[in-house]
């Protein structure tokens, strides 16, 4: 009890520090701008590919009113493009909102990188963690049908007991694929080569907020909001506007985490040095 309300003062502190202010408007402005190219690409690949219910796995991870936005990204027609020049552009932009994680990360980690190529290399780098990262939530439950179907073709008639372990594990699985991934995106963006150990906390804050906060927001706008009526056919852009702030501010607290650890283990390094001396 006495750990978790340390870990509690930790994040307010964090909450309160100046970087709290600035940082998770200027990722959220970014990420806002390549969540249609995303799913653009998505639906053009996944058409291509002939993969079908991607669009189902989709929407049931994210709030339904912004369901139409994304139906229209996943929807855009490929053939009035030339594919290739559009997937190009489309994750050209995509970097750019990577490219503001990674300065978020100089400025959390209080280093200021000189070297913009390598800070480009990474965030096109960080864009196919992104997409392996939306990858796995839609494959997830697609691939799964699929399993449990092969599955109780082989061993007949224990369909019920397959079905019962498939649902049992597909959200721990989906959690610590999640995890994963975030902290990958968490190292690529740091400006310092770091040990893995060190972005567990943040990974781990991150993922299950993000989990919260979506089930808790799905449930308000589709229960308790009524946005159209007082912004009309604003509201979808208002809703996303939001979620998507929440979700760069639980993500930047999970970052302040992992400096705040890094930084906090370092000084103790140089006073062990120091004394040793």
């Amino acid at each position: 009890m006495e750990r978790l309300k340390k870990y509690v003062k930790r994040i307010i502190k964090l909450i309160g520090s100046d970087e709290m202010r600035i940082l998770p408007g200027h990722l959220a402005f970014n990420i806002l701008l390549t969540i249609v190219p995303i799913f653009s690409v998505i639906g053009v690949l996944s058409s291509s590919a002939r993969i079908t219910n991607v669009e189902t796995s989709i929407m049931n991870n994210v709030p339904t009113p912004l369901s139409s936005i994304i139906d229209s990204a996943l929807n855009i027609n490929a053939s009035n493009f030339n594919l290739i020049l559009f997937i190009i552009f489309s994750l050209w932009i995509i970097s750019k909102g990577c490219l503001a994680i990674i300065n978020s990360s100089d400025i959390l980690y209080k280093i200021q990188n000189k070297n913009p190529i390598s800070n480009i290399l990474k965030s096109f780098t960080m864009v196919l963690v992104l997409f392996f990262l939306i990858a796995f939530i839609i494959i997830v439950p697609i691939l799964g049908d699929y399993i449990v179907e092969f599955l109780v073709s082989i061993f007949g008639n224990g369909e019920n007991v397959i079905n019962s372990i498939y649902h049992f594990l597909k959200y721990p699985i989906s959690i610590v694929l999640m995890l994963g991934l975030i902290k990958v995106l968490y190292i690529l963006s740091s400006p310092l080569k770091i040990k893995f150990k060190y972005m567990n906390h943040g990974a781990l804050f991150t993922t299950i907020s993000w989990l919260f906060l979506t089930r808790i927001y799905s449930y308000h706008l589709n229960n308790y909001s009524n946005y159209n009526l007082y912004y009309g056919s604003l509201a979808s852009v208002l809703i996303i506007l939001v979620w998507v702030y929440f979700l760069a501010y639980l993500f930047i607290i999970g970052m302040a985490l992992n400096a705040d650890d890094y930084l906090v283990s370092t000084s103790k390094d140089k006073i062990k040095e120091t004394t040793k001396n």
